[in-house]
């Protein structure tokens, strides 16, 4: 699937905007090479470019942009600081403050999960995936990488997922939808995952089941799944907008770690997204 970035800038030119761009990467890397966060910011600023082709055809600011609208995959970069995902045109922001967290995290890629009923296929949220920037820095050994190879590089989500700095999935949902059922389907993802549950892993999961029980989840509620280290996750949910608070905190290393697998492993429950995160991860480490 592929995004189509359409912001246009409404003063300056395309060419302007990309010396900007130009500027802002040279500042930080003038005197060492570029490390994986500036060259995700360079790619965040030049993604957000409208750049047309000449009369005499195809020029290379147009052939950048395009390349780069290919490898966006299922995100939409806008001239502001929204990220719009495709399938479901629910916005999210590029950089955002979630509670429990002790920096902003960064987006680094969109998705959608599908719901099939006989031959149907029905959308049932958006999801974006917010990582602490540091995180980058610690996949030097994929430099190079394509993004299938990246896709279908377990080890490298288990690096991610490993990391001790915070991440998160945001969900909005884009159908109301009963918290029961809610918490089923995920129930369902993860419990097969956990062979030999201990107290503590159905310990977490009634918690867990808690939070969405005869909670009514209309369109547009938001949940964040925050993991902020391996072992420990935050959940918050609300009306409409981000969380302010947070609802519950789940402590067990196999909860955790099922979850992440639900969305980055080897059969996520979200294709689009991992292969988001993978187009965004090939592109930061060129």
């Amino acid at each position: 699937m592929e995004g189509v970035l359409t912001a246009v800038p409404s003063v300056i030119c395309g060419v302007s905007l990309l010396s900007s761009c130009r500027n802002k990467v040279n500042a930080g890397s003038r005197h060492h090479s570029p490390n994986p966060v500036s060259v995700l910011r360079a790619v965040n600023c030049i993604s957000s470019l409208s750049i047309h082709p000449s009369q005499k055809g195809e020029t290379f600011l147009r052939k950048r942009h395009r390349i780069l609208v290919k490898s966006a995959a299922s995100s939409v970069g806008n001239a502001d600081e929204n990220v719009e995902e495709p399938a479901t045109s629910v916005k999210f922001q590029r950089s955002v403050t979630l509670p429990g967290c002790s920096t902003n995290l960064s987006l680094l890629g969109t998705g959608f999960r599908e719901k099939k009923f006989a031959i149907i296929g029905v959308k049932v949220y958006a999801a974006g995936l917010y990582v602490n920037e540091s995180i980058l820095s610690g996949l030097s050994a994929w430099k190079g990488r394509s993004a299938d190879e990246i896709q279908n590089d377990s080890s490298l989500f288990g690096s991610i997922f490993q990391d001790q700095a915070e991440k998160s999935l945001q969900i909005v949902l884009v159908r109301d939808v009963d918290g029961k059922t809610f918490w089923d389907a995920l129930d369902e993802a993860i419990s097969p995952r956990i062979k030999s549950p201990s107290s503590d892993d159905k310990t977490a999961l009634s918690t867990f089941q808690g939070i969405f029980q005869d909670r009514p989840l209309n369109k547009r509620s938001v949940i964040l799944l925050t993991w902020i280290n391996p072992s420990k996750m935050l959940v918050s949910v609300s009306s409409g907008e981000l969380p302010k608070d947070v609802d519950a905190e789940i402590e067990s290393g196999n909860v955790t770690s099922a979850l992440f697998d639900v969305f980055f492993g080897d059969t996520p429950v979200s294709p689009t997204l991992k292969s988001s995160v993978a187009n965004q991860l090939a592109m930061v480490l060129k």
